[in-house]
């Protein structure tokens, strides 16, 4: 194995973003090599299940070659198994191995499925669709908030929501955990009651700076959830009566994207050219810092099911200079739908393409540290990508997600072992990658004959 010099900038992010503390100060980490292992043991876990048996000899020897590769940075699985693989919220929780996703926003259980996802540190793609999703039943006249004052974690870990008709007020105690917060907003935008008042109460929630035990992330408080349910409360009461517009749904995911310290609280934001509310969606982040900072949680993008003529992109263009000039962002529906089928939207980076209520997990491979070793470069490709493919060997149905998830994602078995590295390998011409795709799609085709599930119907992210 050739130890590759690490960058103090190379450290640091590891330290920060990979290596999972040792104790519950935060004082000791986590060694690369003991990321590494922990990230194998979870490998091996999902392929022990999946089996229903022990692994023999020869697969015990690729995980040992797996772990090689990552040892040397070659290969690297996607940052969510880098930082939760093989912990027991990764087996109770699995969406948290994916860090790409996409989902229609329509219904009151699209919204808690797009928050629960966050939570987990699941980027989400989302397209707003008007119909389901709809204000109060009334203008409720007063809203009181109950701030945490708490000094410990300790509690309750469930929401309590009363209603008082003789009153009119409505409670909504959030509890302190993931699930709590994720149903939280379930309750929020379903407002079942024809209240007067409402109480949103998050005396229950533990105070910012504690770090959260299963999932190693440093627990952000009440402070930013009881912002954006603010933010959504007054939305939902403008909109009372009434169907969201599209706006109105964007705001409202957005607003839940600002609640988490996680980096990975990514977004996109989908809209139809030429659909109702384009073109103040294609402006909806200028000066978004004057009122709107919730904006600035997704990418925009318009998909386009037809090619625009002249006329219709310097429309846009003028609308991008308009906003800042950096978005909306261009997506080709019309090719995309051609490569995959169950296309519906992408992820928040774009490189996947996603169905509604699916997920891909990516897998890296850095061709530079392959120079003068072309089959130990397409080695490794095989390797990552069967890797790959056993990440999606999972369980879904986790109290939270709706069934729809775990569905697609075992008939779809999404991949994205991508290359790294590119631009220093100028002698790597279209041949060679065109190799490396196929040696890709025949190392995840061969673990998915292996195990006799289906076949990933996309398995790189050059598609």
């Amino acid at each position: 194995m050739q130890n590759w010099p690490q960058s103090l900038r190379s450290q640091l992010i590891l330290r920060r973003t990979y290596n999972r503390p040792k104790d519950n100060k935060g004082s000791q980490f986590e060694t690369f090599e003991e990321t590494v292992d922990r990230v194998i043991s979870h490998q091996k876990w999902l392929w022990e299940r999946q089996l229903d048996d022990k692994l023999f000899a020869y697969q015990e020897q690729e995980l040992k070659e797996l772990r090689e590769l990552m040892l040397s940075r070659k290969v690297l699985m996607s940052g969510r198994t880098l930082w939760l693989g093989g912990t027991d919220v990764a087996k109770r929780r699995e969406a948290s191995q994916f860090n790409c996703s996409f989902t229609n926003c329509e219904t009151v259980y699209d919204v808690v499925d797009i928050l629960w996802l966050l939570m987990q540190g699941c980027g989400v793609g989302f397209r707003p669709v008007v119909g389901q999703l709809t204000g109060f039943q009334k203008p409720i006249e007063s809203l009181e908030i109950i701030r945490s004052a708490r000094t410990d974690k300790d509690g309750e870990q469930h929401n309590t929501e009363t209603y008082d008709a003789e009153t009119g007020v409505w409670t909504i105690r959030v509890g302190d955990s993931a699930e709590a917060w994720a149903k939280s907003i379930g309750k929020l935008a379903s407002h079942k009651f024809p209240a007067r008042k409402l109480v949103l109460d998050f005396s229950q929630i533990r105070p910012a700076g504690e770090r959260l035990k299963g999932y190693g992330w440093i627990c952000s408080g009440d402070s930013s959830l009881a912002t954006a349910y603010e933010a959504i409360f007054k939305i939902l009461n403008r909109r009372a009566g009434s169907l969201l517009s599209r706006i109105d749904i964007l705001d409202l995911v957005n607003w839940l994207g600002t609640v988490l310290s996680s980096r990975r609280s990514a977004e996109i934001a989908l809209f139809e050219y030429g659909e109702d509310e384009w073109a103040e969606f294609a402006v909806a982040k200028k000066e978004f810092w004057n009122g709107n900072i919730q904006r600035a949680q997704s990418n925009n993008s318009l998909v386009f099911r037809f090619k625009p003529s002249r006329e219709e992109l310097n429309g846009i263009f003028k609308l991008m200079v308009e906003s800042g000039g950096s978005e909306p962002g261009f997506i080709n529906g019309q090719s995309a739908r051609k490569r995959a089928p169950w296309f519906q939207g992408v992820n928040p980076c774009a490189e996947i393409l996603l169905g509604n209520k699916s997920f891909c997990n990516l897998t890296e491979v850095d061709v530079a540290k392959f120079k003068g070793d072309s089959a130990g470069l397409r080695r490794a490709v095989h390797i990552a990508a069967r890797a790959n493919y056993r990440q999606t060997c999972v369980n879904l149905l986790d109290g939270v997600l709706q069934e729809a998830w775990h569905l697609n994602n075992e008939f779809l078995r999404l991949c994205g072992v991508g290359l790294t590295g590119i631009v220093q390998r100028p002698d790597l011409g279209d041949y060679d990658y065109s190799e490396l795709q196929r040696t890709a799609i025949a190392g995840a085709f061969g673990m998915a004959d292996e195990l006799g599930t289906p076949r990933p119907k996309n398995v790189t992210t050059v598609n």
